[in-house]
């Protein structure tokens, strides 16, 4: 008799990462009850519990293969929604970047941001007028890859934040460090200009959150076409 729970725990495990969609809740299922055969089979075959667990998850490791991750979705009304993200997150992201305008840095950060306000806002709107007309359009994206990247790009996104900030802590006060000197701001406004210099960079957040945002989306606009 096989312990159960314990092979639910592992086939959790195995698939965490996964989008619990009808077909991954099947092949679960499929993997736990293959599991609880092999169990069975060795231990009919003079094994223990214990000993049965190893070579019967062995083959088993990666899941990836198995799962078939594309996905029918309103493609329209998708990137619709994704590009009226785009629009509040640059939004926000240039709205946070003004104060930083006191920087050269800053009027370029705002700048840009501003730039993909307007071209995001034009794309929008364009977008609007059709909506009616091809609601209904749909495509296959692979909501998988796209998981995978938004792990990458949020992990891309702290490494350029740490990056920046190193570095411009190394620029202001590099020499202080190396002579042994007391790090100091003097004043205010050195302050003021201190702070803008390590958050200006934060603004960038808009990109991973609009990548996680389109994996989101891929579930308000699946195709059930049950």
């Amino acid at each position: 008799m096989t312990n159960r729970h314990d092979l639910e725990i592992f086939v959790d495990r195995l698939f965490a990462n996964q989008r619990r969609t009808k077909e991954v809740v099947e092949l679960k299922n499929e993997v736990l009850s293959n599991l609880e055969a092999r169990v069975t089979d060795y231990m009919e075959n003079g094994m223990n519990y214990q000993s049965a667990i190893s070579p019967a998850i062995d083959n088993i490791e990666d899941i990836e293969f198995l799962i078939d991750d594309n996905q029918k979705i309103y493609s329209y009304r998708y990137r619709y929604d994704l590009v009226q993200s785009a629009l509040i997150y640059s939004l926000l992201a240039w709205i946070a970047s003004i104060p930083a305008r006191i920087l050269p840095s800053g009027i370029a950060v705002n700048g840009l941001l501003l730039c993909l306000v307007v071209l995001s806002g034009v794309v929008y709107l364009s977008m609007s007028r059709n909506l009616k007309v091809y609601e209904k359009q749909t495509a296959v994206i692979n909501a998988g890859k796209l998981f995978k990247w938004s792990k990458a790009a949020w992990g891309l996104w702290g490494i350029f934040v740490i990056v920046v900030s190193a570095y411009s802590f190394a620029m202001q006060f590099g020499s202080d460090v190396w002579f042994g000197r007391e790090l100091r701001i003097d004043g205010p406004y050195s302050f003021y200009v201190t702070v803008l210099q390590y958050a200006i960079p934060l603004t960038s957040i808009f990109i991973p959150l609009l990548i996680h945002k389109a994996c989101k989306l891929t579930i308000k606009h699946e195709v059930n076409e049950q």
